[in-house]
């Protein structure tokens, strides 16, 4: 090929490049900087309800929102169904700080300060018969939310009455106040077990409420075989879906408030507590169950202890399942005149059950 024909085949080659369409950069999306409720940017741990309006009702102890967000300020759309509800607030890892909600709508600012990349984590402190905790969005101002962590992959779930609720715990052992700023579901034995395996937890628990009776001796109330099958626990209508949480093992506290009143009827608990046992293994038929003795309960001028040991030895017999077994909790002394335990009993209860746990993981 000649010179000449060599530089018209260059030329052709390059009106032929020339003539492609150019394909225009897309630039990603921007960040959000509004996110309702139910959002994939907003994270919850902990059993909730969602509202016909989208809105998320935390009814139940413990329940931890999260977020992450490039920014100056994050706010909260939220509600409380009474002055009662008192959450704590983590920045960046930082020391919770305890917030009180007031009764209806309200907008929190959660965080105010420095521009850059923030965290937070919000939790519920109170027990659930103390009210709701409504979550109908968020706000970021600044560049917006970012994704926010991935929880544990390994799930736990507790059920339980006022102790797995973290009432009058976060106090000292001589320190009388019995606010509602002493409870703390964040300091119980379930929460850090959570923490020392490295799992999510859920909080199935209500203060004063038994399998049979609550503390009072009432039996038409809402029991644990009532508020279990729920996603707000006083709510007869929303009804949880177990296939939304499926925990890999199971802490059952129970019997402190049926024994409350005296010992009682050795058919009708252990009956009603097999039928709950199996309940509950229905939704989780994989997870080791493990039934605990209350740190409140103890032996007197009636041997209540005694008993309740025993009703918990013939409920594993009767459910006959080498998931289903016993795990020994001791007596805790909480105040005086107050037995629920302090956050020094719950590290105890915690170190107790720890080992059981992690070899349920495995």
């Amino acid at each position: 090929m000649s010179i000449s024909r060599r530089r018209f085949a260059l030329s052709a080659g390059a009106l032929a490049l020339a003539a492609q369409p150019v394909l225009a950069r897309t630039k990603p999306a921007p960040a959000p900087k509004d996110a309702a409720a139910r959002s994939p940017l907003l994270s919850y741990e902990g059993r909730t309800a969602t509202l016909a309006d989208g809105t998320v009702r935390a009814g139940f102890p413990g329940v931890v929102l999260r977020a992450r967000f490039d920014g100056t300020k994050l706010v909260l759309k939220t509600a409380a169904s009474s002055d009662n509800l008192w959450l704590d607030i983590s920045v960046d890892g930082a020391a919770p700080k305890m917030v009180r909600l007031s009764k209806g709508a309200q907008q929190l600012a959660v965080f105010e300060g420095a521009a850059g990349t923030h965290s937070v984590e919000i939790a519920r402190r109170n027990e659930s018969w103390e009210g709701v905790w409504d979550i109908s969005g968020a706000t970021v101002e600044g560049t917006g939310f970012l994704a926010p962590p991935a929880l544990p992959a390994k799930k736990l779930m507790f059920i339980g009455d006022s102790i797995t609720c973290g009432a009058a715990c976060d106090v000292a052992r001589d320190d009388p106040r019995e606010d509602m700023t002493v409870n703390d579901a964040q300091k119980t034995y379930a929460k850090l077990l959570a923490k020392r395996l490295n799992t999510q937890v859920h909080l199935v628990s209500y203060g004063g409420r038994g399998v049979i009776r609550d503390w009072q001796g009432i039996r038409d109330t809402n029991n644990a075989p009532q508020f279990y099958e729920r996603a707000a626990p006083d709510e007869a209508g929303s009804l949880w879906n177990p296939a939304d949480y499926v925990p890999d093992a199971i802490g059952i506290m129970l019997g402190t408030n049926d024994f409350n009143q005296g010992i009682p009827d050795q058919n009708e608990f252990i009956n009603a507590y097999v039928e709950f046992v199996e309940k509950v293994r229905r939704d989780a038929p994989k997870a080791p169950v493990f039934l605990m003795d209350s740190p409140i309960v103890t032996d007197g001028d009636i041997p209540k202890r005694t008993v309740l040991l025993s009703y918990l030895n013939d409920i594993v017999k009767r459910v006959n399942s080498p998931l289903v077994s016993h795990a020994p909790v001791k007596p805790y002394p909480g105040r005086p005149g107050n037995g629920h335990p302090i956050a020094e009993d719950h590290i105890g209860i915690a170190d107790e059950l720890e080992p059981l746990f992690r070899k349920a993981l495995v």
